[in-house]
C-alpha cells in the first residue's frame, strides 16, 4: 500500500477497540457478579445444612441422654431390689440360726461348737442388714437425681431442650456467616411431641414393668426342697422367698421363709403340720401392700413361716428415702408415638430456613464495592424480597450400629431405653419448598 494512503487510516481501529472494550468489561462485570452470588448462595446453603445438622444432633444427644438416665434408672431400681432382697435373706439367715441353735445342742461332742457358730451367724447376719438398708437409700437418692437431671434436660413441655435447640442453632449461624437469620419452616418441627414425661403411677409401670422382666434369678426365686413325701407320710423341708417391685411402680418388698412340713396319715386322713425355723422381711418402703404378693410361693408353701416374717423385719428397713424406691418419673418416647404408624421406625425431624439481606452480600446489588453504572449496569442480581434463602431438613433415627441385638438376634424398634439415636440431613419435600417460597414472596424480581 502506497504510505499515503497507510498515514490516512491511522486511529480508525480505536472506535472499534472501544466497543470491545465496553463488551469485554460487561462480560467480566457478568462472571464477577454471577461468582459472587454462586459463592454467596453456596456459602448460605452450607449454612443452612449445618445448622439443621446440628439441630439433629442437638435432639440426637437429647434422646441418648434420656436413653442413659432411664438405664441408669433401671440399674438403681434392680439395685435396690438387690439389697432388699440380701436384707430380707440375712435376716432369714439369722432367724434360722438362732432357732436351729438350741437344737444343735443335743449333738453329741460337737454340738456346743455348732450352737455357738450358729449363735455368731445369727449375730453376723443381723448386723448386715443395715449395709444394705444404706444401700437401698444410695440407690434411690441417685434415682432422685436422675430423673432431675432428665427435667432439667426438658423442661416444661420441652421448653428448655426447645430454647437450648435454638441457641445451638444460632451459634452455628453466626459462626458461618454473621449476617444470616434462622427461620424455622412452618409445621415441620414434631420434636415437641415426640417425647413425654411418665408421671402417673399407670404411666410410669412401663418402665416398672422393664425393671421387673430385668430381675436376675436371685430375686426371682430363691427356693429349694429337701425330703420326701410318700402316700401322707414323710418329712419335707421347704425353702421359699422372693423380691417383688409391688404394683409395678411403688417399691420393693422381699420375704424369706424355710419351713419343716411334716405329713401323716391318721383315721381323718392325711395331717399336715408347719414348723417355721427361718423367716425375714425387708422393704423400701413401709407402706406398700403386700399382702396379695405370693413371694415364689412363701405365703401359699410356707404359710406360717411367712407370718412370722411380716413380724421379724431386718434391722434398718425401713430405710430413709427420697421416693420409697419407687419407680420415679421418666421419658420416653409419647404415647402418640408408639401408637402411631410409625411405631416400629420412629423418626423426629425439622426443617430450616436460613435467610441473609441482599445489602450483606457482595456483589454489585449488595455491599460491594463494584457498581457499574449505564451500560455495564447490565445485571445486578436481585432478589425476591431483597434477601437468597436456603432451606435443609434433618431427621433424627433409631438404629443400632451393629444391626440387631446380639443377645436377643432380633430386631430392635426406637425407644428411649437405648442410646442409639442418630441424626441425618434428608430430602427437603415438596410442600416444604414452597412454604419457604410463600416465606420469601411469591412475587419474583
Amino acid at each position: 500500500m502506497h504510505p499515503k494512503f497507510r498515514c490516512a487510516q491511522r486511529g480508525q481501529a480505536l472506535p472499534l477497540a472501544l466497543v470491545l472494550l465496553v463488551a469485554v468489561a460487561a462480560i467480566l462485570f457478568f462472571m464477577f457478579n454471577s461468582g459472587q452470588l454462586v459463592q454467596e448462595k453456596i456459602r448460605l446453603t452450607n449454612t443452612a445444612d449445618a445448622v439443621a445438622y446440628s439441630a439433629g444432633v442437638f435432639e440426637a444427644r437429647v434422646l441418648n441422654y434420656d436413653a442413659y438416665t432411664n438405664r441408669a434408672i433401671l440399674a438403681n431400681e434392680i439395685a435396690i431390689g438387690q439389697a432388699v432382697g440380701l436384707g430380707s435373706w440375712a435376716k432369714y439367715v439369722s432367724t434360722a440360726a438362732a432357732n436351729i441353735s438350741p437344737w444343735a445342742n443335743l449333738i453329741p461332742y460337737v454340738g456346743t461348737l455348732i450352737s455357738e457358730t450358729l449363735d455368731e451367724i445369727s449375730e453376723l447376719a443381723a448386723e448386715s442388714t443395715q449395709f444394705f438398708a444404706y444401700a437401698v437409700t444410695a440407690h434411690d437418692a441417685a434415682m432422685f437425681v436422675l430423673k432431675g437431671s432428665q427435667l432439667a434436660v426438658h423442661g416444661p413441655s420441652n421448653a428448655i431442650a426447645l430454647l437450648s435447640r435454638r441457641t445451638v442453632m444460632e451459634e452455628v449461624a453466626k459462626r458461618n456467616d454473621p449476617s444470616v437469620l434462622v427461620d424455622l419452616l412452618p409445621l415441620s418441627d414434631d420434636f415437641m411431641g415426640f417425647t413425654q414425661r411418665y408421671e402417673s403411677k399407670d404411666e410410669r409401670k412401663r418402665m416398672g414393668q422393664v425393671v421387673q422382666d430385668s430381675r436376675d434369678a436371685f430375686l426371682k426365686s430363691r427356693n429349694w426342697d429337701l425330703g420326701v413325701v410318700l402316700l401322707c407320710n414323710g418329712l419335707k423341708f421347704s425353702k421359699r422367698g422372693g423380691t417383688e417391685l409391688i404394683d409395678l411402680t411403688e417399691g420393693w418388698s422381699s420375704i424369706d421363709t424355710f419351713s419343716a412340713h411334716l405329713y401323716s396319715l391318721d383315721w381323718d386322713g392325711c395331717d399336715h403340720t408347719e414348723a417355721a425355723i427361718g423367716y425375714g422381711k425387708a422393704y423400701s418402703d413401709d407402706g406398700l401392700d403386700d399382702s396379695r404378693v405370693d413371694f415364689s410361693g412363701s405365703r401359699s408353701t410356707n404359710p406360717r413361716a411367712s407370718s412370722e416374717a411380716d413380724d421379724n423385719v431386718a434391722d434398718g428397713f425401713e430405710p430413709p428415702t427420697l421416693t420409697g424406691g419407687a419407680i420415679p418419673e421418666f421419658y420416653d418416647l409419647s404415647e402418640s408415638v408408639m401408637a402411631g404408624s410409625a411405631k416400629d421406625d420412629p423418626r423426629t425431624s425439622l426443617a430450616i430456613r436460613v435467610s441473609k439481606p441482599s445489602s450483606q452480600q457482595r456483589f454489585s446489588g449488595g455491599s460491594s464495592n463494584v457498581k457499574p453504572s449505564g451500560r455495564l449496569a447490565l445485571y445486578a442480581g436481585q432478589h425476591a424480597n431483597a434477601e437468597s434463602a436456603a432451606i435443609s431438613r434433618v431427621e433424627v433415627y433409631f438404629e443400632r450400629p451393629d444391626g440387631k441385638n446380639q443377645l436377643s438376634n432380633r430386631e430392635e424398634y426406637g425407644s428411649l431405653f437405648n442410646p442409639y439415636w442418630q441424626a441425618r440431613l434428608a430430602p427437603v419435600s415438596a410442600a416444604q419448598r414452597a412454604l419457604a417460597q410463600v416465606k420469601q414472596g411469591l412475587a419474583l424480581p
